[in-house]
């Protein structure tokens, strides 16, 4: 149970969270976000600053509260499972391939869930990563992973190497529901936030809602799945890379996702729907930019 100012919320079995969609997740997966992670401690913010699809347990405690923030963590059962592969995705990235059983591979119904991993059983905090690909693709799960110190033991880890996983948790992004009558979809990624973003585009789902792709990344360098993006525009995906700090050369857009969005617009608000994922500050000013453009906040949707 999460508890904030004013409401409460019920989290996914075990928790210890993340954002930034939680990417900004620390769920390469999401559950808390950049102002509610301010109220853990500074040990656990570092760990989320550094992987915000990262995102773990605090301690052995049933539950930790910090400032009004309460956090219930259950038990999960994990299983052992092999990575197939992992290779460089973009600069700071790493794409993991994992081989998993069928119980795992059939709890994955929804592009925007994530899974629990650990090292091992002596590791206390598991990480929090969104799943990469799409559900249904069969027992292999990608992963995109940012290298950091909190990260490494997994963006490190060889082929053939067992790591322990839960079954895929949280709710994802549940546009069947919400998006009945949209034939407009905008998707909203920054860095690694990328990761259930194309899942949703890889599971077809959206391909009659005309949906347009904002990524935004730092340089052409960190930008990940740029090899992918011939095969999205086969799918109907309009892809919008946009650059911060683009090196000399660079022929795409430049600034920021939410800038862009705000340039181009939205052609039927009352027909679109926006999936996002990605540091605060973006999400924040995508909403804002979708409000003013009359698009309602119930067709905004996370993946937490």
């Amino acid at each position: 149970e999460m508890a904030l100012p004013g409401r409460s919320f019920l989290l996914v079995a075990a928790l210890a969270l993340v954002p930034a969609c939680v990417n900004a997740f620390a769920p390469s997966g999401v559950l808390l976000s950049v102002s509610q992670r301010a109220h853990l401690s500074r040990s656990s913010r570092a760990h989320f600053a550094a992987q915000p699809f990262l995102a773990p347990r605090v301690g052995n405690a049933p539950v930790f509260r910090k400032n009004g923030l309460a956090l219930r963590m259950q038990g999960d059962e994990f299983s052992t499972v092999k990575v197939k592969s992992n290779t460089e995705a973009g600069e700071g990235l790493r794409s993991i391939m994992v081989e998993v059983g069928k119980d795992i591979a059939g709890s994955y119904k929804t592009p925007g869930m994530f899974v629990k991993i650990r090292k091992d059983s002596s590791m206390e905090k598991p990480g929090f990563f969104a799943v990469a690909s799409a559900p249904g693709a069969g027992n292999t799960f990608e992963f995109l992973i940012k290298k950091t110190d909190g990260s490494a033991w997994i963006a490190d880890a060889k082929e053939g190497s067992k790591v322990d996983m839960t079954v895929a948790q949280g709710k994802g992004y549940k546009y069947a529901e919400a998006f009945n009558d949209v034939n407009q979809v905008v998707l909203l990624a920054t860095g690694s936030g990328i990761a259930p973003l194309k899942a949703v585009v890889e599971s077809g789902d959206l391909k009659k809602c005309s949906p347009t792709l904002y990524y935004g990344c730092r340089s052409e360098k960190t930008m990940a799945f740029q090899d992918k993006f011939k095969e999205w525009k086969s799918m109907g995906v309009t892809v919008v890379p946009v650059l911060s700090q683009p090196e000399d050369g660079w022929k795409g857009r430049k600034g920021y996702v939410q800038d862009c969005l705000k340039e181009d617009g939205v052609s039927d608000a009352s027909k679109t729907g926006a999936l996002l994922c990605g540091v605060n500050d973006m999400v924040k000013q995508a909403k804002e930019v979708l409000k003013e453009e009359g698009v309602s906040e119930d067709m905004m949707l996370m993946n937490f």
